[in-house]
């Protein structure tokens, strides 16, 4: 019903996507399970070790699970006094974050470090066998994964003599490591764990780097809903951005004449003509859909991070993708806007072609494709496409262009993540209404992380619409004067919980579309108690509009804030998503170098007073 689809895609998050005519969502890739190699060929192993965890820290156990991680020593230096470095691990696999963590690397000789690497659990290949445990999806949850690492961080503190609650398979000495401090790092969702694992577990992380975290995206933080649309076009040019959305609005009424969509169809060289009944909506879908991913990617160097994780593949963007882009678009081709844009009610207009905008409205004094055709409005339409197609044809492959079937981190995944079918082998016979008779572990594409938000309300809500007038998307994706409780309902009422598949159980009943719990137990917007924690953000990433103290930062501010208690908040002017975690190259822009320099003078002071103690 209503209550529960709107409960249900919410809760699964508007995390780590933009949305379009609607609560639309990003999905997550499919737990890969390749082996762990390092991206560049001249690091050194990361060895793999296996920890068997308990499925419930906090009382009796209905069993263990294997939890992968792996150790780098080769920067370990034993006549020296030593740290680690612990990565804590977010939804995606394990070798994601070994192979693309680089700041780990570049900062390990200089600190001595043991580079330790752990997976999430229920993610990658950390999947517990859910075959006969009760509500077997219950035990997917923030608390449980931080206290999976403080676990192993324990037992690494104790120089391998504690051996509670945890056994590793290994044959690995850790007596080194007898009270080094340790120090977090993570990005995007393991960004908020970073910080997290400081604030829950102070007496063993010394410190943490939290980039990219989205931690003031909670709903009681009170996120513009619009924010993440908002930061997409920070590395848009002003022609670039007011000619995409001149195109979007000039569309929408060509698709009204009679032969509108026949002339878009010929002009953009669609593979399947437009259909007249379906509207403009499929193509503006389709020209919209990747600028919140080519934001997130925005790295100077060639990069198939974010292609891999929620588009087309294991494909490289170019360098600078937005910039390259925005090459089709950033020209003058004679169309102008007039009136109040950021009320979303003005005029675009080329020659004989006017078209008035008054909110998802568009009206026109009446013009033909012929008079389009008299402008320079085709070349620019033409623009568009070329301008996506450096995300939705990076390969280069396509001679026509497929409105549709683009893949980028909008899908709905109502259909694809808790309610599925599974292989026979897969499947026990429990009658028994809580105890699980699937076993999830054995189907590689299941995706645990709508179970974990569902099971912590981890509501981030910063991109919940577009198109509101703060950003280059048009139509707008709700009413005039949505709010976010428009959204979400009235503070402290519960709805109806996720829907699970046949044969799994542990999923909450109710939901709090507010997180209240969450932000209750882990401080919301209030810093109180994070101390020793560096939040960093980029400016070009949509996910730095829920990052600490960057909704208001603008290029020219002082890009280091000071937040007292060991802790700083940094903004990378240049950066996209947590590109201060990745492996320093030569084109870095001057503001992530800086950064880094930041957060390495950050951990130098932190572990020296952690000695001094």
């Amino acid at each position: 019903d209503d209550n529960m689809t709107k409960a249900y895609l919410g809760l699964l998050l508007a995390v780590w996507g933009g949305i379009a005519q609607g609560e639309l969502l990003r999905s997550h890739p499919s737990r890969h399970t390749s082996s762990i190699a390092a991206g560049d060929e001249t690091l050194p192993e990361c060895v793999p070790l296996l920890v068997s965890q308990p499925l419930n820290h906090f009382g009796p156990s209905p069993g263990d699970f294997e939890q992968h991680l792996c150790v780098v020593d080769a920067y370990y230096d034993p006549t020296e006094a030593a740290s680690v470095f612990f990565y804590v691990g977010n939804e995606s696999p394990l070798e994601e974050y070994v192979n693309n963590t680089g700041l780990m690397y570049s900062m390990a000789p200089k600190f001595n470090a043991l580079l330790v690497f752990a997976e999430h659990r229920y993610m990658g290949a950390s999947v517990p066998n859910t075959i006969g445990i009760p509500d077997c999806l219950g035990y997917d949850t923030i608390a449980q994964a931080l206290a999976d690492y403080a676990s192993i961080m324990s037992f690494i503190a104790s120089g391998g003599e504690n051996k509670i609650p945890v056994s590793l398979d290994y044959d690995y000495d850790f007596s080194a490591f007898l009270d080094a401090p340790i120090i977090t790092f993570g990005g995007s969702y393991g960004g908020m764990l970073s910080a997290y694992a400081r604030y829950t577990y102070p007496s063993l992380v010394t410190g943490a780097i939290a980039a990219s975290a989205p931690t003031w995206g909670l709903p009681l933080s009170n996120p513009p809903i619009d924010a993440g649309a908002s930061f997409v076009g920070h590395g848009m040019g002003d022609q670039c951005k007011a000619n995409f959305k001149s195109g979007l609005v000039i569309i929408n009424e060509i698709m009204k004449l009679d032969d509108g969509a026949e002339y878009l169809s010929q002009l953009l060289e669609l593979c399947s003509p437009l259909e007249s009944a379906d509207g403009a909506a499929p193509l503006l879908d389709f020209l919209q859909a990747p600028w919140f991913d080519l934001a997130e990617g925005n790295f100077p160097f060639p990069s198939s991070y974010i292609p891999f994780a929620v588009g087309p593949g294991n494909y490289e963007l170019p360098p600078w993708p937005v910039r390259v882009a925005c090459e089709s678009l950033d020209m003058d081709f004679d169309v102008s806007v007039s009136d109040d844009v950021s009320d979303v009610k003005f005029t675009v207009s080329s020659g004989p072609v006017g078209v008035n905008v008054d909110w998802n409205v568009t009206q026109s004094s009446g013009f033909s494709t012929a008079d389009v055709g008299s402008t320079k409005i085709p070349e620019l339409l033409k623009g568009m496409v070329g301008a996506v197609n450096v995300w939705c044809n990076v390969t280069g492959e396509e001679t026509c262009t497929s409105v549709g079937s683009c893949p980028t981190g909008r899908r709905i995944l109502k259909e694809e993540a808790l309610t599925r079918e599974f292989a026979v082998d897969s499947k026990g016979s429990f009658d028994d209404d809580n105890i699980c008779s699937v076993d999830i572990s054995l189907d590689s594409s299941f995706n645990c992380w709508p179970a974990m938000t569902c099971n912590d309300d981890l509501n981030l809500e910063n991109a919940l619409a577009q198109g509101l007038g703060n950003d280059i998307y048009w139509p707008p994706s709700v009413p005039r004067g949505t709010t976010l409780e428009s959204f979400l309902g009235e503070k402290g009422a519960l709805v109806e919980g996720c829907p699970m598949d046949a044969g799994l159980y542990g999923l909450p009943k109710t939901a709090d579309n507010w997180s209240t719990r969450l932000n209750m137990q882990l401080g919301g917007s209030s810093l109180e108690g994070y101390t020793n924690v560096v939040f960093s953000n980029g400016y070009l990433d949509p996910w730095a509009s829920a990052g600490v103290m960057s909704g208001g930062w603008k290029p020219g501010d002082d890009a280091v804030i000071e937040l007292g208690e060991g802790s700083v908040a940094i903004m990378i002017e240049e950066g996209a998503h947590h590109l201060d975690l990745m492996f320093p190259t030569d084109v870095d822009p001057v503001s992530v170098v800086e950064a880094r320099q930041v957060e390495e003078d950050m951990i130098a002071t932190w572990i020296e007073a952690w000695r001094k103690q």
